[in-house]
């Protein structure tokens, strides 16, 4: 598709933000597929697309599909030039309040943002970003609410999708080494003594996600007086992690024929007690772009904690009042994971804004583990777009983890 010169202005006012038809929905994947496939060929990158887009979390317009286009162009004999695309996921989410129940609300994860390399420079992705602020303002609300807040994950920095509204958060990580078993049976940590893990399945994840939901409600309730005013969450739960393996299921069933049937681990005891993660594997085009995510890791019992950046992190997790339990519990699904990123020639195992009781467990199982603060990729975004006496810089996003990507 080429478009008749000369380009609309980006500030031109026939520019508008539209739901995709169906044809440049496909358009859209074919334009962005080389910087997107990974390991897939172009065409199994487009049945991949049709594949996520066809989940219990993406069904029923669960995902919408924007392209930026000029109103004002003759599409008399072609379709309309893309100028721009992106991808919004809705989201059920949590917002709570000083004094107040703790409301679900809808929020949206926006992704896939693209402009092609010819039309770049030119203030199109700009445009299609302040333009895509306000349609969610009141996007798949019901009775005229308005929506609460909006996340993204940037791969470019933070000044784009600061300027436009997207304000980062603590985006930190920390990454361990797979482990084999036999690395694992000759341990030079002295954790031989570890708490037995049970793998989680995908028939496992729906009473485990529920009771994470139930958790996520009443911590996020509980407010100090030195708390900011309002906390936000996007809600865990059992529809969001398979859409992520859904994913992970078709890129290992296209490039190497194998399906990963293990989801996680969990160091079992009684409700209220448990310890479990949740992860899925990122096949990259080179065995060092391969990792096993951490979607989510819960340990019942224990607050939530924002994220906060690596100085802070490295000065709270040296605290000696943590509890052992819950250390030893946490060190043994790190473990797990270590074990399976090697089954699967994972480069490694990363956690996203580690609380700091996984900090001082990942140490336990790899004594060099080191918090990493992300400037330029995977950088967690958050707009508000509630109410302006809520000030945006006394939100607090709790649960920030990779489950949320999109």
């Amino acid at each position: 598709m080429t478009y008749e010169p000369p380009l609309p202005s980006s500030t031109s006012t026939t520019l508008v933000l539209t739901p995709a038809t169906n044809e440049e929905k496909v358009a859209s994947w074919n334009l962005n597929s080389s910087i997107w496939r990974g390991a897939l060929s172009h065409d199994a990158y487009l049945a991949r697309e049709v594949h996520l887009g066809s989940q219990a979390l993406t069904r029923n317009s669960g995902i919408t599909y924007w392209v930026l286009v000029d109103s004002s162009e003759d599409t008399t004999n072609k379709p309309r030039t893309i100028l721009a695309s992106c991808e919004t996921l809705r989201k059920r989410a949590l917002v709570a309040r000083k004094g107040r129940e703790v409301e679900e609300v809808i929020s949206h994860g926006v992704g896939s943002v693209f402009c092609r390399d010819e039309f770049r420079g030119k203030g199109y992705a700009g445009r299609m970003m302040e333009e895509l602020g306000k349609n969610l303002d009141e996007w798949q609300q019901q009775s005229g609410r308005k929506t609460e807040f909006t996340v993204l994950y940037s791969d470019i920095g933070k000044r784009f999708y600061t300027k436009r509204g997207w304000r980062p958060f603590p985006s930190s990580h920390i990454a361990l080494p797979p482990k084999s078993d036999s690395h694992a049976q000759h341990d030079s940590s002295g954790l031989n003594d570890l708490p037995e893990t049970t793998p989680l399945y995908a028939q496992d994840l729906g009473e485990l996600c529920a009771a994470d939901e139930n958790q996520m409600k009443k911590r996020i309730a509980r407010f100090a007086p030195e708390d900011p005013g309002v906390r936000v969450a996007l809600i865990p739960d059992a529809n969001t992690m398979l859409w992520h393996h859904a994913r992970e299921e078709y890129v290992a069933r296209v490039t190497l024929d194998r399906k990963p049937e293990v989801k996680g681990a969990i160091v079992k005891s009684k409700e209220g007690h448990r310890v479990w993660c949740i992860w899925t594997r990122n096949f990259g085009m080179k065995e060092e772009e391969n990792t096993l995510h951490v979607l989510r890791l819960v340990i019942e019992g224990e607050d939530e904690f924002s994220g906060v950046d690596s100085a802070a992190m490295d000065s709270i997790s040296k605290r000696k009042d943590f509890n052992r339990e819950h250390v030893l519990a946490t060190a043994t699904v790190l473990r797990a994971a270590q074990l399976e990123a090697a089954k699967w020639g994972m480069h490694d195992v990363m956690i996203w804004n580690p609380l700091p009781t996984v900090v001082v467990a990942a140490r336990e199982v790899f004594p060099d583990t080191k918090i990493v603060d992300r400037d330029e990729e995977s950088i967690t975004s958050l707009r508000w777009h509630g109410l302006d006496e809520d000030k945006e810089d006394r939100i607090e996003w709790v649960g920030n983890e990779k489950f949320g990507w999109c």
